[in-house]
């Protein structure tokens, strides 16, 4: 079994209730947890993947940004009939 320091737990903790706090951030919170959890135990591949995790979920955010901005561009030049 790996021990953990209690910092660690509560960083684990925080993250997680980040995650279940906004879906947006829910992809790079676990990929935060997976990367630490990899350095912990020396685990290159889940590291990587937690790595992975945490740019698909900045590409969520920045996608869900960018839909966003359209949508209010659209609105504000929308013509009133």
């Amino acid at each position: 079994m790996i021990r953990m320091p209690k910092w660690l737990l509560m960083v684990l903790a925080l993250t997680l209730l980040v995650a279940l706090a906004s879906p947006l951030l829910a992809d790079e919170a676990k990929g935060k947890i997976k990367e630490d959890v990899g350095k912990l135990r020396g685990d290159k591949k889940t590291e990587i993947s937690g790595k992975a995790d945490q740019i698909q979920g900045k590409v969520k955010e920045g996608i869900g940004d960018l839909k966003n901005e359209v949508a209010e561009e659209k609105e504000r030049t929308e013509t009133p009939r």
